[in-house]
């Protein structure tokens, strides 16, 4: 039999190279499923942890007490023994020690931390040493940054004294990268303080004073430090280690440290969250390519199998008649393609293994090594062995037919439900997989096969189509006259192995087309989502001193507003309330990026919310206030409740309420307030009586606000009675009790009325200098319709109401949750100061040096993101990553579907030559001598776009294109038809080639043998 099995082979040679390169494609793409899916977790893991926080990287342990002593290596205590039992393996352990306290100086003081922490020597340049360990008795030595010799006047050699103990300064120290998670964020170089004066130099001066590992004191008990230990997350981590077994293990160490009282907090779970989360679509993603991939390879194996056994059935019946058990033909074709399969096992794997390879060289975040496991092995067997079921299966028939059956030249049609059965169940799937991506939530179990199960689906029944249609059209074009065509069109109707052939060839034209498609709206969508969330080409987060000292830094940079404009975000979209992002809305439209999904224009936006204001705010220049009021009411009623003035004034480091030195009285008097930070300028906010209990009516007269330089001196009148009766100049802030009016009679003034009652909150008056309520635009999703007012907490979180004068789908930054408020005003109306994240935006023209000429005005850099960054990022992500190896799947099955071709026409070319050879002997023109294989493809690719076309409408709204679930921004419709174009044209032309080389290879062997 081995024999036989052999001369099998040799006799077809052509088909067993088939069934071996079609089974190496089957087991390859198989075989770099698992492969690339191992190394594209690996490098998921490593970006992830190069991007996470300092706290997700760490888990930290600390001794719950503290000893006597300079902070020193913990290495040789009991602590440090127990925090290595209870390390696991994957973490580096750095050590140290800290202690609070004050340093002085001859030139200041500073709050510090006094720290020792192995390995800092290795991230800094030193000017000096590195601090050494001391004897007792002698000068302990420590190191300090820049920051902090220049605030304690100190340098090398130099001595200060932190807490009670004095040290000698060994070495002044810069750190060499500051980003690095060694540094816990800013626990240990500290951002300066904003409206501070900055360098390039990253710091401030309260660093981390560094000691050396041993220095004991004469006294230890002037210094109390406590040992930690920060246990930092590595590469090494999912080592042989499953998450689910690696946040088990996390557990276990924050359980254990725990009891032994050392604490464990950690945000590391949150980062295993993100990296399963989109290790999981990864997998799902690679597997859905690699499987079509498989499917096609094994639907090619069918279909040429198939007809090659077809041309066979003679034979078959001929040995049938002679004698020849059913069994041992069985046999037989097992054998003679059981051996190429074999064959294509290890193949498929290096095979599989290079694909992998060049993949993840081209696609991944991060460098990760591809190599073959048992897993890999085990894939690639798999596909192998569904080949070769795929091949005994094309033949099942034929070994099972009866011989007279076998006899004839054209096998009988299969008909009833037989016939049907696999169209009900391609078609049944497919309907199941659609409904369960259309019930919403994110796709997953049959959902997640739903392009693919409809495609193959109306594959299947396309291809039924085309052979009646064929059938049809081509006897009708007989009739006429036209034997080309009409010859052509009927050869491919009456053999039944065209159909699957066409059905191949739709299914590889439509998931070429719906996977760049997918590619293209998924590319669409990354960027949509990171203009919106972005909200400017660059943004960067500072630190500010007061929402004033933003905009006017700000201003300074760009005066003429053409590439920066300062911003303030309180709230998320994912939070309770309603986000607010105040702009300085004159530069919203030259700063901000625009979009079509806000649903309005931000220039229409920008001048709705900066109407004209109602009146000018009032500056104040001095370092004292002088209010002159007269005050009625009753002292003795009052008894022991204070009534005292409050103004409420907002400058350059803040808004801050500010109480006159002495109590409210009856009678005239002046009252003056001490107002430090109006030396260079500041705005009144608000006056207010501060009357806890109102035991009867309360009067109070403000005649005349001034300012003076110190105790009196240089005393100059900002308002007068006269502009303080004017009543178009004061919002009252509490209407219910409280009134106010012009004092009519020899003196102007504002006069304010107090009804009797206890009072939650004080009364008076805010400056009328912006509009209120502050007008603002608003996304539908709260709403609140055009012209109602809407609840939402200010920027400096005081609850209040917004006027909606605009409706807006989504707003830059905030999305479809939140509103947008003008800077300036909203400042105006604040009564508090900071809330919210302070940030820069910047044009695409901004200068290079923006960021220094930020600092120079005062501002602290703390974050800086772009469009472009951002973007980048969701292209890293699983989702991204599983997307591009569909696209490789989809071109492979392009490749595939021509072999397909390739393998079909070779199988069949005997008798198609035989028969062309006869007719054309008979008469038949030369130009009808063509193959007919062109028409399976003008089939395909019609029926191919059509399919596309149904699928895209029935499962685009489900497809998976970010990890973090469906986008805020609504994704394209549609994808963009020159980057369509761009891949599917190509196809097309290979398949069209494909079919005019076969046509004319046929139309060569005709000439050849009928010598015409």
């Amino acid at each position: 039999m081995l024999t036989i099995i052999w001369a099998a082979l040799a006799a077809r040679r052509a088909q067993a190279a088939a069934v071996l390169l079609l089974a190496l494609l089957a087991s390859a793409a198989a075989a770099a499923a698992p492969s690339y899916t191992a190394a594209a977790g690996q490098a998921l893991w490593r970006y992830e942890l190069s991007t996470a926080q300092p706290n997700e990287r760490r888990v930290r342990l600390a001794e719950p007490v503290e000893y006597p002593g300079m902070p020193g290596d913990p290495t040789r205590t009991v602590f440090a023994d127990r925090v290595r039992q209870l390390t696991p393996a994957g973490f580096d352990v750095v050590l140290g020690a800290q202690s609070g306290g004050v340093a002085a100086g001859r030139a200041g003081r500073v709050t510090s931390n006094l720290t020792y922490r192995a390995g800092v020597c290795e991230r800094v340049t030193v000017t000096g040493a590195c601090p050494r360990a001391t004897a007792r008795g002698q000068v302990p030595e420590v190191m300090v940054s820049t920051h902090t010799a220049a605030r304690l006047g100190v340098g090398v050699g130099d001595q200060f004294t932190f807490g009670a103990v004095p040290v000698r300064v060994s070495g002044v120290y810069q750190p060499l990268d500051v980003r690095d998670p060694y540094w816990l964020g800013e626990e240990l170089i500290r951002p300066p303080a904003a409206d501070t004066a900055t360098t390039s130099i990253p710091g401030s001066a309260e660093d981390a004073i560094f000691s050396a590992e041993s220095s004991p004191l004469a006294d230890d008990d002037v210094i109390l430090s406590r040992s930690t230990a920060d246990l930092y997350a590595t590469e090494r981590l999912l080592d042989g280690r499953s998450v689910p077994d690696l946040r088990q293990t996390i557990a276990v160490l924050e359980r254990d440290g725990g009891r032994e009282g050392y604490g464990a907090g950690s945000s590391l779970p949150s980062l295993l969250d993100r990296v399963t989360l989109q290790r999981g679509q990864l997998a799902d993603g690679v597997v859905l390519g690699a499987g079509l991939l498989v499917l096609l390879c094994w639907l090619v194996l069918f279909v040429a199998v198939g007809s090659a056994a077809d041309q066979r059935r003679p034979e078959q019946g001929l040995l049938l008649l002679r004698g020849v058990q059913r069994r041992r033909l069985w046999v037989l074709a097992i054998g003679e393609h059981a051996v190429p399969v074999l064959v294509a096992i290890p193949l498929g794997c290096l095979a599989g293994l290079a694909a992998a390879d060049l993949l993840a060289a081209r696609t991944l975040p991060a460098h990760a090594d591809v190599a073959v496991d048992a897993t890999t092995i085990v894939f690639a067997a798999v596909a192998a062995l569904g080949a070769l079921a795929a091949v005994l299966l094309a033949q099942a028939r034929m070994m099972s037919a009866p011989v007279v059956d076998l006899l004839r030249r054209v096998p009988a049609r299969v008909r009833g439900w037989r016939a049907t059965i696999g169209d009900v169940v391609a078609v049944s799937i497919a309907v199941g997989a659609v409904v369960q991506l259309r019930s919403g939530g994110s796709p997953s179990g049959l959902a997640l096969v739903a392009p693919i199960a409809g495609a193959l689906a109306a594959g299947v029944l396309l291809a039924r189509v085309a052979m009646l249609a064929g059938a049809a059209v081509g006897a009708a074009l007989l009739a006429r006259g036209r034997t080309a065509v009409g010859l052509a069109l009927v050869q491919v109707a009456r053999q039944p192995r065209f159909r699957p052939l066409i059905a191949l060839l739709t299914v590889a034209v439509a998931m070429l087309a719906f996977t760049v498609a997918t590619s293209e709206v998924a590319s669409a969508a990354y960027l949509d989502r990171s203009v919106v969330e972005v909200g400017a080409p660059r943004v960067v987060e500072v630190d500010a001193t007061s929402r004033a000292h933003l905009l006017t830094a700000v201003r300074a940079v760009d005066p003429e507003g053409r590439f920066a404009m300062a911003a303030v975000v309180s709230g998320t979209p994912a939070a309770a309330g309603t986000p607010l992002l105040a702009v300085d809305s004159e530069r919203l439209a030259t700063v901000a990026a625009p979009h079509p999904s806000y649903g309005a224009s931000l220039a229409d936006i920008a001048r709705d919310i900066h109407p004209p204001a109602p009146g000018q705010p009032v500056r104040l220049r001095g370092q004292q206030l002088i209010m002159a009021l007269s005050a009625d009411f009753d002292a003795e009623i009052f008894g022991g409740h204070r009534v005292r003035l409050a103004i409420t004034i907002s400058g350059r480091n803040g808004t801050r309420v500010v109480l006159a030195r002495e109590d409210i009285t009856p009678g005239r008097k002046d009252y003056d307030l001490q107002v430090p930070e109006c030396a260079q300028e500041c705005r009144l906010v608000k006056i207010e009586i501060d009357a806890p209990v109102v035991s009867r009516p309360l009067t109070v007269q403000f005649e005349e606000l001034s300012t003076a330089d110190g105790e009196g001196e240089g005393e100059s009148v900002v308002l007068t009675g006269a502009q303080l009766a004017d009543l178009q100049r004061w919002r009252l802030l509490d209407t219910d009790d409280t009134s106010i009016s012009a004092a009519s009679g020899t003196i102007a003034a504002l006069v304010l009325k107090v009804a009797e009652g206890p009072r939650a909150r004080p009364a008076g008056v805010g400056v009328l200098d912006s509009p209120f309520p502050l007008p603002i635009y608003l996304t539908r999703s709260k709403g609140t319709s055009l012209g109602g007012s809407h609840p939402y907490d200010g920027v400096d979180g005081t609850p209040t109401n917004g006027s909606v004068r605009g409706l807006v789908d989504r707003l830059p930054r905030l999305g479809a949750s939140g509103l947008i408020a003008d800077l300036e005003y909203a400042d105006r109306l604040a009564v508090a100061s900071q809330n919210g994240s302070e940030e820069v935006w910047l044009a695409r023209s901004a200068p290079t040096d923006v960021l220094d000429r930020l600092r120079e005005q005062g501002l602290v850099v703390r974050g800086d993101r772009t469009i472009t960054q951002v973007r980048a990022d969701f292209d890293r992500q699983g989702a991204a990553l599983a997307l591009r190896f569909n696209v490789f799947a989809a071109l492979a099955g392009v490749l595939i579907g021509a072999a397909g071709m390739v393998a079909t026409a070779s199988a069949e070319q005997r008798a198609r030559v035989a028969t062309l050879v006869a007719l054309r002997r008979q008469g038949l023109p030369p130009r009808a001598v063509r193959g007919g294989y062109g028409w399976p493809v003008a089939f395909a690719v019609g029926s191919g776009a059509l399919v596309t076309l149904v699928i895209w409408l029935l499962t685009r709204g489900g497809q998976r294109l970010f990890s973090d679930g469906r986008s805020p921004v609504p994704t394209p419709d549609w994808p963009t038809v020159d980057r369509l174009l761009l891949f599917a044209v190509p196809a097309v032309v290979l398949f069209a080639l494909t079919a005019v080389v076969l046509g004319r290879i046929i139309a060569a062997s005709v000439r050849r043998r009928s010598g015409r």
